[in-house]
């Protein structure tokens, strides 16, 4: 497909959808970024992260941007704390 058809067809999928989408997950339906889904999964829970803690938003807050209720956003953030605690025993040890 041309390059130039798969930007058109992505901004038209992303205005136009039905369902509420991350444009993210559009783009990397037509190939336009080179991220896999668990990258953007750890990138979206790291801005979490940051809002809540840094920018003092609420959880609730932070599940309207993402699509998610409180408690999914209070349990990504953990599971990501939790992961990010295990790596660094890991290079511990």
């Amino acid at each position: 497909m041309d390059p130039l058809a798969k930007n058109f067809y992505a901004l038209y999928e992303a205005i136009f959808s039905d369902k509420e989408c991350l444009p993210e997950h559009i783009f990397i339906k037509y190939g336009l970024m080179d991220i896999t889904l668990d990258e953007l999964r750890e990138t979206e829970t790291i801005e979490m992260k940051r809002l809540h803690r840094e920018e003092g938003m609420s959880l609730r807050k932070i599940g309207l941007l993402f699509f998610l209720t409180d408690s999914g956003v209070y349990r990504r953030i953990q599971a990501y704390d939790k992961k990010q605690k295990s790596h660094k025993q890991n290079k511990v040890v």
